[in-house]
């Protein structure tokens, strides 16, 4: 802020030159929150998709029982709509995997189901669960290794695994604990629909334990065609009338008047609102001099009996003005202005210490006597000091 100075000596303040400077800096800050705000959901979508999808490389994906399929010639298919699920499965048999598919109704899971000759729930719902394999449902969690002990060979031959969430239902149960298990079957009009806990099985960071590979293998391998359905919101069909959001219940009036009104404020809070920049200096209407400030404050300390307060004050101005006397910089300590001040005029050490931190005065006398004797040693100073530049 550059500054003008009048003949009589005023300073005025020069009109800011900037002010789009303020507005700079308001529209990087939106900028930068707009980006962070970008960056985040990005992180959060390749972090949901890296749980869910057959083509992630992170450890809760499960790209590497992907490539071994392929490798032992089953023709992978990734699809990322339902609509596409019959007709990747209509030329021949095949195996439908489906996680979780709680974006879809149920109609349109059972058609994905019935187009299917083998399904693989990997980690149903109690809902998708039970509209799988009716009656079915979760009963808790693994926490033992177990064997198959079932009739089922791609189970049988896998040898033991730690199974994950633990169901009941269906017409075969494998790998048994407690009183769930870790994969169940059931076969109904030529149609076979299993369901198991894959997070714990087949994900990139755990498929190389117990054998996990091994039933991995069996069970999506059955067929030669297998079709992968990764579900999502984006291709979600389960809104119903019923599931009608906050702004559908709302007339569509309202949001243009919550528009125009929220413009509205904003053109307020800028017309209105204090402008960018530094603060103006005014000239005050009278001058105040610097004599009558000092008397207005020790006026108020008298009133207020603080001798203290007008003690240490009178004290610690005493002190720089010695330092300043004897040449010394605004950092010297009390005892060294003591030490120097002694020796300048030879004059008592103890005494002077005494008078620059000793006791306060608790009378107006003894304040009144401390500013004299103060008063002498800085008139004693200047004269030594006076006298030491006259004979050099």
């Amino acid at each position: 802020m550059s500054l003008a100075v009048e003949r009589d000596g005023t300073p005025l303040v020069a009109r800011p030159r900037s002010r789009w400077r303020g507005w700079l800096v308001v529209v990087l800050i939106v900028a930068v929150a707009a980006l962070l705000l970008l960056w985040a959901g990005s992180a959060f979508t390749a972090s949901e998709k890296g749980r869910t999808d057959p083509e992630s490389h992170g450890p809760d994906g499960y790209r590497a029982l992907v490539e071994v399929l392929r490798d032992h010639g089953v023709s992978v298919q990734v699809t990322r709509s339902h609509r596409d699920v019959a007709r990747l499965l209509a030329d021949g048999a095949g195996t439908l995997v489906l996680p979780d598919p709680s974006t879809l109704s149920n109609d349109t899971v059972s058609a994905m189901i019935d187009a299917a000759d083998t399904t693989v729930l990997l980690n149903p719902s109690s809902a998708v669960l039970d509209l799988a394999i009716p009656g079915a449902e979760i009963v808790g969690y693994g926490a033992h290794e177990v064997a198959a002990d079932c009739d089922l060979p791609a189970a049988d031959n896998a040898g033991t695994i730690r199974p994950g969430a633990l169901m009941t239902g269906g017409d075969l149960s494998c790998f048994r604990d407690g009183d769930g298990a870790g994969l169940i079957s059931q076969t109904s009009d030529g149609r076979t629909v299993r369901a198991l806990d894959a997070t714990l099985l087949f994900t990139n960071a755990t498929i190389t334990q117990n054998g996990n590979a091994a039933l991995a293998l069996a069970l999506l391998g059955e067929h030669d065609a297998l079709v992968w359905y990764v579900p999502s919101w984006n291709d979600s069909d389960a809104r119903r009338a019923s599931d009608a959001t906050l702004a559908d219940l709302t007339p569509g009036w309202v949001t243009p008047a919550l528009v125009l009104l929220a413009a509205t404020a904003a053109v307020a809070a800028i017309w209105r609102g204090r402008r960018f920049g530094p603060l103006v200096a005014e000239r005050l209407p009278v001058t105040v001099r610097a004599s009558e400030t000092l008397e207005g404050r020790a006026r108020l300390y008298a009133r207020a009996r603080d001798t203290g307060h007008a003690a240490r004050i009178l004290r610690r101005r005493s002190i720089a003005e010695l330092g300043r006397l004897l040449g010394m910089g605004r950092g010297a300590t009390p005892d060294a202005v003591i030490e120097a001040a002694a020796a300048a005029v030879a004059g008592p050490r103890d005494a002077l210490r005494v008078l620059l931190t000793g006791p306060a005065p608790t009378t107006d006398a003894e304040l009144v006597e401390l500013s004299d004797r103060l008063a002498q040693w800085e008139a004693a100073i200047r004269a030594a000091v006076r006298t030491e530049g006259k004979r050099s």
